[in-house]
């Protein structure tokens, strides 16, 4: 089924606007509770980076699905609020603010999301792209949202930050499920300055070039499902499995894909839990 048409269907079901703050599940409520989180924390060196007095503080949070499980609004807040204790200099936010799951409710509005996320601080700036199940509920609805709150949108664009006197470059790629010349061409230019790239999907990954750049990303969940013996059944992208979650390094290259924090399809993670990120990054000596 082509993506539009796999848009409309979704839109049909799912029934957009969504309408309920509280996201309510009915009598999915005792079956659709989230797996308790974990703060995966980072520590990395780039090379040209600058080596600041202290490194740049960064949260990632990314497929956030709200509404995916059984109290989700209050969930998310406290997941900020933990990740404020951090103190970051940055805040990026990877996609996927809404849950089309076919069943069990949860409509939680876009508005409602960026409220909460709109409460972590970050002096450096708070940045956003959108993900597929954002352009399938509707991207100017969640664009307007996030904006709202004062979420910096980038739609394959690029922009710069400041901290502790230098520049630093940030990209934006959101959804991943189209092949897009604008996107490859953004991450071709790349000038050979440090640069964060924030992509929803990990298969953008093959087209970053080598350098001092950072990508993160997320939409695969870690696999979201992952049995013993037998590992994911599906990371949801083109990406290949060895990209589905964590830490990698390639070519010159580093990419780190976060299990995000949310479900999709159905409210069920077995072996990979959800996470919040916290990294400290600066240049190696």
């Amino acid at each position: 089924m082509n993506s539009p048409r796999r848009g409309r269907l979704i839109r049909a079901i799912t029934r957009p606007p969504f309408r309920d703050e509280l996201g309510r599940k009915g009598w999915f409520e005792r079956v659709s509770r989230a797996r308790p989180h974990i703060v995966r924390r980072l520590n990395l060196k780039i090379a040209v980076w600058p080596q600041w007095p202290r490194p740049l503080r960064v949260a990632f949070l990314s497929d956030f699905h709200v509404g995916s499980h059984s109290g989700d609004v209050k969930r998310l807040q406290a997941i900020v609020a933990e990740a404020a204790k951090f103190a970051p200099d940055i805040a990026l936010f990877g996609g996927d603010y809404v849950n089309l799951q076919p069943l069990g409710g949860g409509r939680v509005p876009p508005l409602v999301t960026a409220g909460i996320l709109g409460a972590l601080l970050a002096p450096c700036g708070r940045f956003a792209i959108l993900g597929n199940h954002d352009m399938e509920y509707g991207a100017h609805e969640v664009t307007a949202a996030l904006r709202k709150h004062g979420m910096i949108v980038l739609d394959d664009a690029q922009t710069t930050f400041s901290f502790q006197g230098r520049t630093i470059w940030i990209v934006g790629i959101p959804d991943g499920k189209v092949t897009r010349p604008s996107a490859r061409a953004l991450l071709a230019q790349l000038p050979a300055e440090p640069a964060l790239v924030l992509a929803h999907d990990p298969v953008w990954f093959a087209d970053l070039p080598a350098g001092p750049f950072l990508m993160l990303a997320g939409h695969t969940h870690g696999g979201q499902i992952k049995l013993p013996g037998i590992g994911i059944l599906s990371n949801a992208s083109k990406a290949p499995r060895r990209w589905s979650h964590g830490l990698i390094a390639e070519h010159g290259k580093h990419l780190y894909v976060t299990s995000g924090l949310g479900t999709s399809n159905i409210p069920l993670r077995i072996g990979v839990a959800p996470e919040i990120v916290l990294m400290e990054v600066s240049g190696s000596p």
